[in-house]
């Protein structure tokens, strides 16, 4: 991740925890600019909760309880071609690999002092290694880099070592 090495992480996880999804934090004093993720984290997120879609947790302020940013998990999986295979060396026979999902990821457009979205990626990839440990199998961390509302989104993720899935199911794709 793109700010492991400058210690920008260790002065960030002395100032802030991450917690499992709670109403009794001020969610709504959270504003990253986008209404959309705004509304899910007041709206949807108990929900995806409660339905088993995902989980949402929340990167609050010590001092302050402020809610920070937030991180939707879900399980995924996701296909290598056999090149993609090859230069992963993964010899197996099949092209669906396991992955954790980072569905939604944001954090308060007010709060610019740390890179508070990076240390929230360091977090997240955190949890695919703890599945690993739980003995459940997960390779990868992926995340549908949303560019409807940045257009820089595709570059923030890449910066932070994401590579696009060029596989031609992806590639050819529909959204509808």
């Amino acid at each position: 991740m793109r700010y492991r090495e400058t210690g920008e992480y260790e002065v960030i996880s002395t100032k802030v925890s991450l917690v499992d999804y709670d109403e009794s934090c001020d969610l709504e004093s959270f504003d990253c600019g986008i209404p959309d993720y705004n509304s899910f984290l007041l709206s949807d997120a108990r929900k995806y909760i409660e339905i088993g879609i995902s989980s949402v947790h929340l990167l609050v302020e010590n001092e302050t309880n402020f809610v920070l940013g937030y991180v939707a998990l879900l399980t995924d999986s996701f296909l290598l071609d056999k090149s993609e295979k090859v230069k992963l060396e993964l010899d197996i026979p099949f092209s669906s690999v396991p992955a954790l999902k980072i569905g939604k990821l944001a954090t308060d457009k007010s709060r610019t002092e740390h890179h508070y979205g990076c240390y929230l990626l360091e977090l997240a990839l955190g949890f695919a290694d703890n599945l690993l440990n739980e003995g459940i199998a997960c390779r990868f961390l992926t995340v549908d880099a949303d560019a409807e509302y940045n257009p820089n989104t595709f570059q923030y993720y890449e910066k932070n070592g994401f590579i696009k899935n060029e596989h031609r199911t992806v590639i050819n794709r529909k959204i509808v």
